[in-house]
């Protein structure tokens, strides 16, 4: 049906989404780094391009930027695999898939972009579309009217931050038009006593949007947050946010992390919030 390139350094990995992708009716071709894969895409001229972020040499944003500036790669669909994929992907991917990646969603994010290059429509992967969303928003509404106790997810945030090293950390309820805050430690006093922040000045509307984790390592190079009053006001410079998910499925949240020092919040940050997210969201079911 298509040609794809794969670019995974992790051979398991790599025999696995490229068994997926056959079995789905694709070629696949696969390339162990950053340097290979794009000798592979100058050979092939792939129909779509599947990077892992973390690679040898270079990484899947440096292939993302190379490609980007290429004038016959320039608008092929890129999909990035990351635990973490960083804010800067956003402007030059189409999707991302947090690892672990599931192979139905892979699959069905491939024939989307793949469906959507033929037409020569854009698939529609926009933020406002999926923070609308009806269902979505019931199930926040239904964690909203539970009565929880606000000290409880105190505590909690105050033992995220412990764990993960980060100073500030916040259980968040996304609606579609303010995060609201939960449970918090060590925030900024204005965020605290607003109770939330606009969805537009949060990157836990990507998470939202894409149900995948953002990490932002510096935000005053981040040409996205540079500006927006979370950071540049309360001068956060450090990011971690991971999507909290309702039994059916639904981003309903975020369990984030910050600093007002750059690089603090790293993979590893990610991969503990990663860890607290079913005990987070026990808390948000039950207390009261």
């Amino acid at each position: 049906m298509a040609s794809i390139v794969v670019a995974e350094d992790d051979t398991d990995i790599a025999a696995l989404l490229a068994t997926v992708l056959s079995n789905a009716g694709h070629t696949v071709h696969t390339a162990p780094n950053g340097a290979e894969a794009l000798e592979a895409i100058t050979e092939t001229n792939p129909d779509l391009i599947i990077l892992d972020h973390h690679m040898p040499g270079m990484s899947g944003l440096d292939v993302a930027e190379r490609l980007r500036s290429t004038d016959t790669t320039a608008n092929t669909p890129v999909i990035m695999l990351s635990a973490a994929a960083p804010a800067a992907a956003r402007g030059l991917v189409d999707v991302t898939i947090s690892k672990p990646v599931r192979p139905k969603h892979l699959v069905e994010a491939a024939d989307e972009l793949l469906a959507a290059r033929k037409t020569g429509e854009h698939p529609a992967h926009d933020a406002a579309t999926q923070l609308v969303d009806v269902e979505r928003l019931l199930a926040v509404s239904d964690f909203l009217t539970r009565p929880a106790h606000a000290a409880t997810l105190d505590r909690f945030a105050e033992e995220l931050t412990r764990i993960t090293g980060v100073p500030m950390a916040a259980i968040t309820l996304v609606l579609n038009d303010s995060v609201v805050v939960a449970g918090s430690y060590g925030l900024p006093k204005w965020v605290q006593e607003a109770g939330g922040v606009p969805v537009e000045w949060s990157p836990d509307t990507i998470v939202v949007a894409e149900d995948v984790p953002v990490l932002i390592s510096d935000s005053r190079a981040d040409e996205e947050y540079a500006s927006s009053p979370l950071f540049s006001i309360s001068g956060v410079r450090s990011y971690a946010s991971v999507p909290l998910n309702s039994t059916e499925g639904h981003v309903v949240g975020t369990l984030c992390v910050m600093d007002d020092k750059p690089g603090t919040c790293t993979e590893d940050t990610v991969q503990t919030l990663h860890s607290q997210r079913a005990p987070a969201l026990g808390l948000l079911s039950r207390v009261g």
